[in-house]
C-alpha cells in the first residue's frame, strides 16, 4: 500500500470516528402478548431525529405510534393492522414517542423488534 493510500485511508477512519461514537447502538425488544393485551416500547425523540424500527409478530396487530400531549394522545402514525414493519419514522417535536402493539387475536402473539435513533 502507498504512502498515498495509507494516508487517504487513516485520515477517512478520523473522519467517521465521530459518526461512529455517536451512533446510538441498535436495540431489540421481545414480547408474548396475550389476547386484548398491549405492549409499548417508548423512547423521547427530538425534532427531526429518526427512528428505524422492524418487527414482527406471529399474527396480525393493530400497531400505532403515538405521544401523549396532556390528556390528548395524537397518533403520527394511525392504528392499523400488520404482521410486519420495517420503517424510518421521523420525529414531528420534541416528545416521547410509542410504538404500540394491541393483540386483537383470541391466542397469545410474539413479538420481535429491532429498532434505533438516529
Amino acid at each position: 500500500m502507498s504512502n498515498i493510500t495509507k494516508a487517504i485511508s487513516l485520515g477517512l477512519l478520523i473522519c467517521t470516528l465521530p459518526l461512529t461514537a455517536q451512533a446510538a447502538p441498535e436495540k431489540k425488544d421481545r414480547a408474548l402478548i396475550e389476547p386484548g393485551k398491549v405492549h409499548e416500547v417508548c423512547m423521547d425523540l427530538e425534532f427531526g431525529r429518526r427512528l428505524t424500527y422492524a418487527f414482527i409478530s406471529s399474527r396480525e396487530m393493530n400497531f400505532n405510534i403515538h405521544y401523549h400531549e396532556g390528556e390528548e394522545v395524537a397518533y403520527p402514525i394511525a392504528d392499523h393492522l400488520t404482521k410486519e414493519k420495517n420503517e424510518i419514522f421521523t420525529a414531528q417535536s420534541n416528545q416521547g414517542y410509542c410504538m404500540m402493539w394491541t393483540n386483537p387475536n383470541d391466542k397469545p402473539s410474539r413479538l420481535n423488534v429491532i429498532y434505533k435513533v438516529r
